[in-house]
């Protein structure tokens, strides 16, 4: 069984071979790991990784910021003014290049499941007119805001269908709609201006029989209704000191796949070897074992994250997470 059909088979609920794999790290940490490795998916070609995440080369406009910890944070929008909205500069979606790294991706790793990293409306308006201020638009600018986010949402459309005729495993829709402690907005306004255009990507994708799933940290379980409607089967990281995974699988476990599951907060980076390994196999335990629906998946392991606790982390998912 190849890592594409491996994944796809978790995603419909069906056993593979063993539990897919994917994971992610401080971007400081990745590029040490590249430059040991010489290849930029290193994590598929060294470690035996299932799944890649391509992105679309749409450069939207974004404002100043300052780059602390190895994070880029905005400082100030570019949108200074909702009164310049109509000169504002958004990408054509139909330029050659805005498929390079998709088509690169493809064409490179053929038994790979190549999943499309595709923000929503609302976080790309977050990085017009920074995080704060978006926020705030939603009450004092809702026509607006809607009106841009329209015209993002449909280059996205156009980017969607090409992607998926391209031969994309999956779409991988993403936004941080929530926090540590909840919902970042309640559920009708995240309805109105974040999901309303993410339906609308699902149901390009699910046209052409292409899965979707979705992004969010925090605390998502009160979500899940929302993207179900929306038309995902999939949802990540759900980090399991935010989101209990037994209770995940009680309600949503026949209906929503996890790609994700593992601690990067603190038992992947801070755990000895014995405890990552005796969490690895847990999570297995809870969400795979019934029915496969688990492609493992970390959000950013930290930069102090010791080499042994990863090889621990992929070791037990190859060795000891099969069916």
């Amino acid at each position: 069984m190849d890592s594409k059909e491996r994944f796809l088979c978790a995603l419909s609920h069906q056993k593979p071979d063993r539990a897919p794999f994917n994971f992610w790290m401080d971007r400081r940490l990745m590029a040490q790991y590249e430059r040991r490795f010489g290849q930029r998916h290193w994590r598929v070609t060294h470690y035996g990784a299932d799944v890649i995440e391509t992105f679309a080369n749409l450069p939207f406009p974004s404002g100043p910021g300052i780059e602390r910890d190895g994070t880029w944070w905005q400082t100030q929008p570019c949108l200074q003014s909702w009164d310049s909205l109509d000169s504002l500069s958004l990408p054509d979606p139909k330029a050659n290049q805005v498929y390079d790294l998709i088509r690169r991706d493809l064409e490179e790793f053929p038994s790979t499941a190549v999943i499309l990293d595709c923000p929503t409306p609302w976080g790309i308006i977050a990085g017009i007119r920074t995080y704060e201020l978006a926020y705030m638009d939603m009450l004092d600018h809702p026509r607006e805001f809607k009106t841009l986010a329209r015209r993002i949402a449909e280059i996205q459309k156009v980017v969607i269908e090409q992607a998926c005729r391209m031969g994309i495993t999956a779409l991988y829709l993403m936004e941080d709609i929530a926090t540590s402690r909840g919902l970042s907005m309640s559920p009708v306004m995240l309805e109105e201006f974040c999901l309303a255009y993410a339906r609308e990507h699902a149901q390009v994708a699910r046209s052409f029989g292409v899965p979707v799933l979705f992004h969010s940290d925090g605390k998502i379980l009160e979500a899940l209704d929302l993207l179900l409607s929306a038309g995902c089967c999939a949802v990540n990281p759900l980090q399991p000191h935010l989101n209990d995974l037994r209770d995940f699988k009680a309600r949503y476990g026949s209906r929503l796949a996890l790609y994700g599951g593992l601690d990067n907060c603190f038992i992947i980076p801070d755990g000895t070897a014995e405890q990552v390994r005796a969490h690895v196999l847990d999570v297995f335990d809870t969400v795979g074992r019934p029915d496969g629906a688990l492609i493992f998946s970390t959000h950013d392991i930290p930069l102090h994250t010791p080499g042994d606790n990863v090889e621990v982390m992929v070791r037990t998912i190859k060795d000891d997470c099969v069916y």
